[in-house]
């Protein structure tokens, strides 16, 4: 019978030593079973008689803290090391060695480890992380004056099929289309499709710098602005980014298939987006947890209504009708 924890060993070395206290087994047989030689045995019964089970437990493996390692680190250099750590956050452990193997101290990225682990700079679960500065929520008020468009993968690059999104930043009504590539040629046409469908004007594309100049200049002949993004600054076009979390877990991987037809996924594709701008509520800035449609309709019933006071004509016919 295996053993598979502390506590079972050592009940099971207590009751061997026992019957052996009691003339119910003999040494040689207990030290058969725990397969330690007799002489062992003789000295852990001993033991064993004089301080009891406290002596079954086994000590802490590793060096004792009244005893430090030999070659340890000095005080100095950890400090050092650990300083380093805090004040350059994203360099790893041999970023960090071969740093100061450059000044002439020769440490082992496994060194640098231990370091940080054991003064709770990384690797633990005290380990305070850098403070970042909370990103500016905002959320437009004129559908259709900014869209964020961008492009997934939702089945990895090993598949050539590629999700096409855009996402209204004041209604959040989204557009997606599936295609084989993500290039240049098609996403002009998905912008396209953005202007045939789109039940406003849209006025700007915010997309990531992958495009080229030829997006740019169709965008262009149709009176949209383009906006590109900074490059690996994903927080810049952060919700389309999070619709892209939203489609592949709710849509793609919940009822689309790794073999399935583009077909078959866009006439899935085409119900979902559907079901999302009709009936899926929001809880994001700016949403009041209704939908988008409902986002859109209220926006455009406010542009509407809300008329500048300058103009006082305009207003004093709308006050008498």
């Amino acid at each position: 019978m295996l053993r598979n924890t502390q506590e079972e060993l050592i009940a099971m070395k207590k009751g061997i030593l026992d019957k052996c206290l009691n003339k119910e087994l003999w040494c040689y047989e207990g030290a058969k079973l725990l397969h330690m030689h007799p002489k062992s045995f003789s000295r852990l019964k001993k033991l064993y008689s004089q301080y009891g089970e406290a002596i079954l437990v086994p000590k802490k493996s590793g060096p004792k803290p009244d005893s430090p390692p030999i070659n340890r680190t000095s005080r100095h250099i950890e400090e050092l090391v650990c300083q380093t750590a805090w004040d350059n956050n994203h360099a790893t452990i041999n970023v960090i060695a071969d740093y100061f193997t450059g000044l002439g101290i020769k440490l082992h990225s496994t060194t640098v480890y231990r370091i940080l682990k054991r003064n709770k700079i990384r690797y633990c679960r005290e380990y305070v992380q850098v403070q970042r500065s909370k990103p500016q929520l905002y959320c437009l008020e004129t559908p259709g004056l900014e869209l964020q468009m961008d492009a997934c993968y939702p089945f990895g690059r090993g598949r050539k099929l590629c999700c096409f999104d855009a996402i209204d930043d004041c209604s959040r009504l989204v557009s997606a289309k599936m295609y084989d590539r993500e290039t240049a040629a098609n996403a002009i046409e998905f912008v396209k499709y953005l202007i045939a469908r789109a039940p406003f004007r849209i006025q700007r594309l915010r997309v990531d710098n992958r495009y080229g100049k030829e997006l740019k200049a169709f965008c262009k002949t149709v009176g949209i602005e383009v906006i590109a993004i900074h490059a690996h600054r994903p927080q810049e076009n952060g919700k389309i980014e999070r619709f892209h979390k939203t489609l592949k877990h709710n849509f793609f991987w919940a009822y689309c298939g790794f073999y399935e037809s583009q077909d078959s996924i866009q006439y899935k594709l085409d119900q979902w987006i559907h079901w999302y701008n009709t009936e899926r509520k929001h809880n994001g800035y700016g949403m009041n947890n209704i939908t988008p449609r409902n986002k859109l309709i209220s926006s455009l019933f406010n542009s509407l209504c809300i008329i500048p006071q300058e103009k006082v004509t305009l207003t004093l016919q709308t006050y008498i009708a």
